[in-house]
């Protein structure tokens, strides 16, 4: 199984987070085309694609982070990486899918965002760090439920609609995955385990 570095798994993580913001921005521009029928088809196929390439992108990402820290952290990781695989295939079942339509790409990003926001809530309650980051935890598990309550109750048929939410989601996630990189390397100059940094980068 490979080994990972320190500043390999910093490197991953910004490709991550970065990838999440750009993933978000090219969706909000993607909404501004929309201004006739063609576009709009158009656009939305395309969304559609871009989301299930960034996805199973990410996942991949996932996977290499945790196999880069050997077998034992692959197994306490699995109930996550199963879910991020989980929601990678099913957005490129949607691809495939003739019906397929952005407010369901809504619904399973809502269930992903849902079993985020538990999981950062049990990672902030078993911080080790400051108070105030452990504060910061807990306010990205809190909007982190907020987008999956908004992804089911706003999301509608208007794609244009789907499309700033899912749009908004991945800033965030992206967002996120940045300040968690920095939070690891304020970790760095604390005696910490490596399960510990893999978990901050996971969630």
């Amino acid at each position: 199984m490979i080994r990972l570095t320190e500043r390999t798994r910093e490197k991953l993580m910004l490709v991550h987070g970065c990838s999440m913001v750009l993933l978000g921005l090219a969706l909000f521009y993607i909404r501004s085309t929309m201004t006739n029928l063609f576009f709009y088809v158009f656009g939305s196929a395309f969304a559609l694609l871009l989301v299930a390439a960034s996805l199973l992108f990410i996942t991949g990402v996932d996977w290499i982070c945790a196999m880069g820290l050997g077998r034992h952290q692959v197994s306490k990781l699995r109930g996550f990486l199963f879910l991020s695989t989980a929601v990678a295939g099913c957005s490129l079942l949607l691809v495939f899918f003739p019906g397929a339509t952005l407010q369901m790409l809504c619904y399973l990003l809502a269930f992903y965002a849902l079993s985020l926001s538990v999981g950062k809530f049990s990672f902030a309650r078993s911080w080790n760090g400051s108070k105030r980051e452990q504060s910061v935890m807990y306010v990205l598990a809190f909007v982190a439920l907020v987008f999956s309550v908004c992804l089911v109750g706003f999301s509608s048929a208007d794609d244009r609609t789907s499309l700033s939410l899912v749009g908004s989601y991945s800033v965030f996630m992206g967002l996120q995955m940045l300040l968690a990189m920095y939070f690891l390397q304020r970790q760095m100059l604390r005696p910490s385990g490596s399960a510990s940094r893999l978990n901050l980068a996971s969630v």
